[in-house]
């Protein structure tokens, strides 16, 4: 529900049958042209913020930060991460608070066709290099 033109909020109630679990949750977002801030909590102890700033038409950086809070170590996460648009394709990359660092590439080769180049690197030990997928794209 837009509150005003650059302000919405909205929510929702959720169930998980398989599990027997319920929980609300409450979300907002604040955009002008040149950035994006988002804020959602939900009953289940889960909180996240995210923020998106557009430096350039070709170049994006963002933020955000997750907390769980009823889980028994209290998981915090905060990551950083970039949006590049080169001439014919497009790299995008992030690094967070938990020694993770990963880069996606993704190039238009023809009308529905893509090529993706993806790494992810933990720190200090190698998860996954060289990810490479065509998608076909109807």
């Amino acid at each position: 529900m837009s509150v005003t033109n650059h302000l919405s909020l909205g929510g929702e109630v959720f169930w998980n049958g398989q599990h027997r679990k319920s929980g609300v949750g409450y979300a907002a977002r604040y955009n002008t042209d040149k950035m994006v801030a988002t804020g959602q909590i939900a009953s289940t102890g889960m909180a996240l913020l995210s923020y998106v700033q557009k430096v350039s038409d070709k170049v994006s950086l963002a933020t955000d930060l997750m907390c769980n809070f009823n889980s028994m170590s209290r998981d915090v996460t905060a990551s950083f991460g970039y949006d590049y648009i080169l001439r014919q394709c497009r790299l995008r990359g992030k690094v967070d608070s938990n020694g993770v660092c990963a880069a996606f590439l993704e190039e238009r080769l023809n009308m529905g066709l893509n090529f993706i180049l993806s790494a992810e690197v933990r720190a200090l030990s190698f998860v996954h290099i060289g990810f490479i997928r065509l998608f076909i794209i109807l």
